[in-house]
């Protein structure tokens, strides 16, 4: 597994210290608001692209009438 560059076990670590700092129901409460976070910027990124798309089709076809 290599998410963000982060092998198995260096994500292990960091979840553990996590756990040690947070303590566990604080833990939960995190993840759940990371996992918001992402999804929530995953909606903006898309929409971000949608509408880059619309105004490019916009201009090819504002270049292909002249």
């Amino acid at each position: 597994m290599n998410l963000f560059n982060i092998g198995s076990m260096e994500l292990i670590w960091v979840l553990l210290v996590a756990l040690i700092i947070l303590g566990p129901a604080k833990l939960v409460q995190f993840s759940k608001s990371i996992g918001d976070l992402l999804k929530s910027s995953r909606r903006w990124i898309h929409e971000l692209q949608n509408s880059i798309d619309i105004n490019y089709k916009e201009e090819d076809e504002k270049d292909e009438q002249n």
